[in-house]
């Protein structure tokens, strides 16, 4: 049987804005991961995984409302322009208003999610996700862009 590597799926794009005259900074923490898959086989990552799943940070205006959302990938490239199915359910995001992966409230990636930034400016966003490698996939290490924007209101 052979096996399918898969180093990262995401680059995380972060950057700096102003709101309001302060700055708006979006942090890539990690990306998430798949590590060793299997051809046929099904790979999830859940946004509570501390390890596999992907993290933002966001640190911003206190107390102001927010506007969050994605561009999401439908597949991922590897060896040879070999692509690799890659899907995200209904709560494959999380947001935290206390940046800690154990508390969060589940959302749709593919939705715009609106938040209310803490009154000490910070948050994290976790992202989840399927991988579907078809029966013949070609081994190797395959990877995806999500864009992740944060809208301040």
């Amino acid at each position: 049987m052979k096996r399918v590597l898969l180093l990262t799926l995401v680059t995380l794009i972060g950057g700096r804005l102003h709101s309001q005259g302060k700055p708006l900074v979006i942090t890539g923490v990690r990306g998430v991961t798949f590590g060793t898959v299997l051809p046929g086989v099904p790979t999830v990552v859940l946004r509570t995984d501390p390890v596999n799943s992907g993290q933002f940070n966001i640190k911003g205006p206190k107390g102001g409302p927010a506007v969050l959302s994605f561009v999401l990938p439908l597949t991922m490239t590897g060896p040879a322009g070999a692509v690799m199915s890659l899907t995200f359910g209904s709560s494959d995001a999380g947001y935290s208003a206390t940046q800690s992966i154990g508390s969060q409230v589940g959302f749709d990636p593919k939705q715009p999610f609106t938040v209310a930034i803490p009154n000490n400016g910070t948050a994290s966003v976790f992202v989840g996700a399927t991988v579907n490698p078809a029966a013949n996939q070609r081994a190797g290490a395959y990877t995806a862009t999500i864009i992740f924007t944060v809208t301040y209101l």
